[in-house]
Protein backbone atom coordinates (compact mmCIF):
# COMPACT_ATOMS: atom_id res chain seq x y z
CA UNK A 1 0.00 0.00 0.00
CA UNK A 2 1.17 3.56 -1.00
CA UNK A 3 2.46 5.21 2.43
CA UNK A 4 3.04 8.77 3.31
CA UNK A 5 6.07 9.27 1.03
CA UNK A 6 4.76 7.69 -2.42
CA UNK A 7 1.27 9.35 -1.56
CA UNK A 8 2.79 12.98 -1.10
CA UNK A 9 4.49 12.24 -4.47
CA UNK A 10 1.24 11.29 -6.16
CA UNK A 11 -0.24 14.47 -5.12
CA UNK A 12 3.07 16.51 -6.46
CA UNK A 13 3.01 14.93 -9.59
CA UNK A 14 -0.42 15.38 -10.45
CA UNK A 15 -0.86 18.43 -9.28
CA UNK A 16 0.73 20.74 -12.58
CA UNK A 17 -1.59 18.54 -14.72
CA UNK A 18 -4.99 18.91 -12.88
CA UNK A 19 -4.70 22.57 -11.10
CA UNK A 20 -6.78 24.67 -13.39
CA UNK A 21 -8.97 22.35 -15.31
CA UNK A 22 -12.86 21.70 -15.03
CA UNK A 23 -14.16 18.77 -14.82
CA UNK A 24 -16.82 18.19 -17.93
CA UNK A 25 -17.99 14.61 -16.97
CA UNK A 26 -17.90 11.75 -14.38
CA UNK A 27 -18.19 7.72 -15.67
CA UNK A 28 -18.67 5.48 -13.15
CA UNK A 29 -17.32 1.73 -14.68
CA UNK A 30 -17.40 0.37 -10.80
CA UNK A 31 -20.02 1.48 -8.52
CA UNK A 32 -17.91 0.48 -4.85
CA UNK A 33 -15.20 2.57 -6.61
CA UNK A 34 -17.12 5.67 -5.24
CA UNK A 35 -17.60 5.43 -1.88
CA UNK A 36 -19.80 8.43 -0.96
CA UNK A 37 -21.24 11.33 -2.56
CA UNK A 38 -23.00 9.67 -5.27
CA UNK A 39 -25.35 12.55 -4.98
CA UNK A 40 -22.69 14.87 -5.36
CA UNK A 41 -21.89 13.78 -8.80
CA UNK A 42 -23.59 16.34 -10.73
CA UNK A 43 -22.23 19.06 -9.33
CA UNK A 44 -19.17 17.72 -10.37
CA UNK A 45 -19.78 18.67 -13.91
CA UNK A 46 -18.33 22.45 -14.54
CA UNK A 47 -16.06 22.61 -10.88
CA UNK A 48 -12.61 24.23 -11.27
CA UNK A 49 -9.76 21.93 -9.94
CA UNK A 50 -8.48 24.49 -7.10
CA UNK A 51 -5.34 22.63 -5.46
CA UNK A 52 -4.76 18.99 -4.35
CA UNK A 53 -2.90 18.17 -0.99
CA UNK A 54 -2.29 14.82 0.93
CA UNK A 55 -3.41 14.14 4.32
CA UNK A 56 -2.27 10.62 5.72
CA UNK A 57 -2.47 8.37 2.73
CA UNK A 58 -5.34 10.27 1.13
CA UNK A 59 -5.11 12.63 -2.10
CA UNK A 60 -7.61 15.08 -1.56
CA UNK A 61 -8.52 17.58 -4.85
CA UNK A 62 -10.20 20.46 -4.31
CA UNK A 63 -13.27 21.71 -6.28
CA UNK A 64 -14.65 25.11 -7.03
CA UNK A 65 -18.32 24.38 -8.19
CA UNK A 66 -19.99 26.42 -10.78
CA UNK A 67 -22.96 27.51 -8.06
CA UNK A 68 -20.30 28.40 -5.50
CA UNK A 69 -19.13 26.68 -1.99
CA UNK A 70 -16.54 23.84 -2.56
CA UNK A 71 -16.55 19.77 -3.08
CA UNK A 72 -14.06 17.70 -2.44
CA UNK A 73 -12.52 14.16 -3.86
CA UNK A 74 -10.51 12.04 -1.66
CA UNK A 75 -8.99 8.98 -3.03
CA UNK A 76 -8.01 6.27 -0.84
CA UNK A 77 -5.41 4.19 -3.05
CA UNK A 78 -5.40 0.77 -0.68
CA UNK A 79 -3.35 -1.69 -2.72
CA UNK A 80 -3.69 -0.76 -6.20
CA UNK A 81 -4.94 2.25 -6.68
CA UNK A 82 -3.36 4.76 -9.19
CA UNK A 83 -4.04 7.81 -10.69
CA UNK A 84 -3.00 8.93 -14.24
CA UNK A 85 -3.52 11.70 -16.89
CA UNK A 86 -4.66 10.90 -19.99
CA UNK A 87 -4.95 12.57 -23.36
CA UNK A 88 -8.68 12.76 -25.07
CA UNK A 89 -9.47 9.29 -26.65
CA UNK A 90 -6.99 7.46 -24.49
CA UNK A 91 -10.12 4.16 -23.65
CA UNK A 92 -10.51 2.98 -20.04
CA UNK A 93 -8.05 -0.09 -19.22
CA UNK A 94 -10.02 -3.17 -17.83
CA UNK A 95 -8.82 -2.15 -14.58
CA UNK A 96 -10.27 1.41 -14.73
CA UNK A 97 -12.96 1.84 -12.25
CA UNK A 98 -13.74 6.00 -12.71
CA UNK A 99 -12.72 8.33 -15.47
CA UNK A 100 -13.40 12.02 -14.52
CA UNK A 101 -12.62 14.27 -18.29
CA UNK A 102 -11.20 17.40 -18.05
CA UNK A 103 -10.50 20.72 -19.95
CA UNK A 104 -8.61 23.55 -19.72
CA UNK A 105 -10.01 27.06 -18.97
CA UNK A 106 -9.73 29.05 -21.63
CA UNK A 107 -9.13 32.19 -19.78
CA UNK A 108 -6.21 30.88 -17.84
CA UNK A 109 -4.25 28.69 -20.41
CA UNK A 110 -4.17 28.89 -24.14
CA UNK A 111 -4.38 25.44 -24.83
CA UNK A 112 -8.07 24.49 -24.04
CA UNK A 113 -7.08 20.69 -24.87
CA UNK A 114 -9.13 17.96 -23.02
CA UNK A 115 -7.32 14.78 -20.56
CA UNK A 116 -9.00 12.46 -18.52
CA UNK A 117 -7.71 11.31 -14.97
CA UNK A 118 -8.39 7.89 -14.46
CA UNK A 119 -8.82 5.92 -11.20
CA UNK A 120 -7.23 2.17 -11.88
CA UNK A 121 -7.47 -0.71 -9.20
CA UNK A 122 -6.61 -3.79 -10.02
CA UNK A 123 -8.34 -5.31 -6.75
CA UNK A 124 -10.66 -2.46 -6.08
CA UNK A 125 -10.09 -2.05 -2.67
CA UNK A 126 -9.42 1.69 -3.10
CA UNK A 127 -12.11 4.48 -3.48
CA UNK A 128 -13.14 7.64 -4.26
CA UNK A 129 -15.31 9.95 -1.82
CA UNK A 130 -16.91 13.01 -2.94
CA UNK A 131 -17.49 15.69 0.17
CA UNK A 132 -18.69 18.81 1.04
CA UNK A 133 -17.32 20.78 4.03
CA UNK A 134 -19.78 19.58 6.57
CA UNK A 135 -19.18 15.77 5.37
CA UNK A 136 -16.27 14.92 7.18
CA UNK A 137 -17.66 15.93 10.49
CA UNK A 138 -19.53 12.82 9.65
CA UNK A 139 -16.67 10.18 8.89
CA UNK A 140 -15.05 8.48 11.51
CA UNK A 141 -11.76 7.43 9.67
CA UNK A 142 -11.02 11.25 8.71
CA UNK A 143 -11.64 12.45 12.80
CA UNK A 144 -9.67 9.41 14.02
CA UNK A 145 -6.45 10.26 12.05
CA UNK A 146 -3.63 10.95 14.37
CA UNK A 147 -0.90 14.38 13.41
CA UNK A 148 0.66 14.12 10.20
CA UNK A 149 4.07 13.37 11.26
CA UNK A 150 6.12 16.15 9.23
CA UNK A 151 3.82 18.23 11.47
CA UNK A 152 4.20 16.81 14.84
CA UNK A 153 6.35 18.44 17.37
CA UNK A 154 9.08 16.56 19.21
CA UNK A 155 7.63 17.95 22.64
CA UNK A 156 4.16 16.85 20.59
CA UNK A 157 5.19 13.07 19.52
CA UNK A 158 6.87 12.39 23.22
CA UNK A 159 3.61 13.32 25.12
CA UNK A 160 1.24 10.84 22.57
CA UNK A 161 3.71 8.01 23.44
CA UNK A 162 3.05 8.74 26.95
CA UNK A 163 -0.32 8.28 26.39
CA UNK A 164 0.25 4.75 24.49
CA UNK A 165 1.26 1.42 25.63
CA UNK A 166 1.97 -1.95 23.66
CA UNK A 167 4.88 -2.17 20.92
CA UNK A 168 6.03 0.30 19.65
CA UNK A 169 6.49 -0.90 15.70
CA UNK A 170 2.61 -1.58 16.43
CA UNK A 171 1.95 2.04 17.77
CA UNK A 172 3.91 3.98 14.82
CA UNK A 173 1.51 1.52 12.18
CA UNK A 174 -1.98 3.17 14.38
CA UNK A 175 -2.78 5.66 12.16
CA UNK A 176 -5.18 7.29 15.22
CA UNK A 177 -1.21 7.81 17.08
CA UNK A 178 0.39 9.29 13.47
CA UNK A 179 -1.04 9.13 9.95
CA UNK A 180 1.05 7.99 6.95
CA UNK A 181 3.45 5.52 8.36
CA UNK A 182 2.96 1.62 6.90
CA UNK A 183 4.79 -1.56 7.58
CA UNK A 184 7.72 0.01 5.35
CA UNK A 185 8.84 2.81 7.10
CA UNK A 186 8.37 1.38 10.44
CA UNK A 187 10.94 -0.92 10.06
CA UNK A 188 12.91 1.86 8.28
CA UNK A 189 12.75 4.29 11.17
CA UNK A 190 13.02 1.98 13.83
CA UNK A 191 16.56 0.74 12.35
CA UNK A 192 17.88 3.97 11.83
CA UNK A 193 16.93 4.99 15.45
CA UNK A 194 18.09 1.23 17.07
CA UNK A 195 15.03 0.63 18.31
CA UNK A 196 14.09 -3.26 18.05
CA UNK A 197 10.62 -3.20 17.02
CA UNK A 198 8.97 -5.06 19.76
CA UNK A 199 10.13 -3.12 22.26
CA UNK A 200 7.65 -1.39 24.67
CA UNK A 201 6.68 2.05 24.10
CA UNK A 202 6.50 2.49 27.92
CA UNK A 203 9.73 1.73 28.03
CA UNK A 204 11.77 3.85 25.97
CA UNK A 205 13.57 6.38 27.35
CA UNK A 206 12.79 10.36 26.57
CA UNK A 207 16.47 10.15 24.80
CA UNK A 208 15.01 7.15 22.85
CA UNK A 209 11.91 8.77 21.77
CA UNK A 210 13.53 12.29 20.82
CA UNK A 211 15.96 9.93 18.53
CA UNK A 212 12.95 8.03 17.01
CA UNK A 213 11.22 11.60 16.57
CA UNK A 214 14.27 12.68 14.41
CA UNK A 215 14.14 9.48 12.32
CA UNK A 216 11.28 9.34 11.64
CA UNK A 217 11.66 13.02 10.00
CA UNK A 218 14.79 11.69 8.34
CA UNK A 219 13.51 8.56 6.35
CA UNK A 220 10.40 10.45 5.62
CA UNK A 221 11.81 13.42 3.58
CA UNK A 222 14.63 11.15 2.38
CA UNK A 223 11.46 8.84 0.44
CA UNK A 224 9.75 11.91 -0.74
CA UNK A 225 12.88 13.27 -2.05
CA UNK A 226 13.37 10.01 -3.96
CA UNK A 227 9.86 9.97 -4.69
CA UNK A 228 8.85 6.90 -2.88
CA UNK A 229 9.26 3.41 -3.37
CA UNK A 230 8.38 1.22 -5.61
CA UNK A 231 8.27 -2.74 -5.22
CA UNK A 232 5.16 -3.87 -7.00
CA UNK A 233 2.58 -1.57 -8.29
CA UNK A 234 2.99 1.98 -7.13
CA UNK A 235 4.06 4.71 -9.83
CA UNK A 236 4.09 8.44 -9.45
CA UNK A 237 1.35 10.04 -11.47
CA UNK A 238 3.87 9.84 -14.69
CA UNK A 239 4.05 6.49 -14.35
CA UNK A 240 7.82 7.10 -12.81
CA UNK A 241 8.97 4.43 -10.31
CA UNK A 242 10.43 5.84 -7.22
CA UNK A 243 13.85 4.92 -5.75
CA UNK A 244 13.93 5.09 -2.12
CA UNK A 245 13.66 0.89 -2.40
CA UNK A 246 17.32 0.97 -3.28
CA UNK A 247 17.91 2.86 0.09
CA UNK A 248 16.02 -0.49 2.06
CA UNK A 249 18.67 -1.53 5.31
CA UNK A 250 16.23 -4.13 6.39
CA UNK A 251 12.48 -4.01 4.84
CA UNK A 252 12.62 -6.77 3.34
CA UNK A 253 16.06 -8.12 3.80
CA UNK A 254 15.31 -10.89 6.16
CA UNK A 255 18.34 -13.22 6.22
CA UNK A 256 20.98 -10.70 4.77
CA UNK A 257 23.72 -9.34 6.56
CA UNK A 258 22.92 -5.19 8.38
CA UNK A 259 24.93 -2.68 6.32
CA UNK A 260 26.22 -1.74 9.59
CA UNK A 261 27.17 -4.68 11.77
CA UNK A 262 27.33 -7.66 9.02
CA UNK A 263 25.07 -9.70 11.71
CA UNK A 264 21.61 -11.67 10.12
CA UNK A 265 18.46 -9.88 9.86
CA UNK A 266 15.90 -11.33 11.33
CA UNK A 267 12.28 -11.41 10.50
CA UNK A 268 8.81 -11.42 12.78
CA UNK A 269 5.57 -10.63 12.98
CA UNK A 270 4.72 -7.43 14.86
CA UNK A 271 1.10 -6.10 15.12
CA UNK A 272 0.13 -8.80 12.32
CA UNK A 273 2.49 -7.39 9.74
CA UNK A 274 5.92 -9.14 8.61
CA UNK A 275 8.97 -7.24 10.30
CA UNK A 276 12.68 -7.19 9.63
CA UNK A 277 15.48 -6.05 12.42
CA UNK A 278 19.05 -6.39 13.03
CA UNK A 279 18.88 -7.94 16.70
CA UNK A 280 22.25 -6.33 17.59
CA UNK A 281 21.88 -2.90 15.88
CA UNK A 282 18.31 -2.63 17.41
CA UNK A 283 17.86 -2.68 21.21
Amino acid sequence: MPELPEVETIVRTLAPQLSGRRIESVRVLHEQSLAAGKALLSRLRGAWIESLHRRAKLVLIVLLPMHGGKLYLLFHLKMTGRLFVYREGIEPRSHTRLVFCLQKGAERDSDNGRTQLFFDDMRKFGYCRIMRDEDFAYWDFWNSLGPEPLECSREEFMVRCRERSGKIKALLLDQTFIAGIGNIYADEILFRAGIAPHHAVSRLLPAQLGILWERIREVLLESIAQCGSSIRDYRDAHGNAGSFQNSFRVYGRAGQFCFTCGGVLEKSVVAGRSTVHCPRCQE
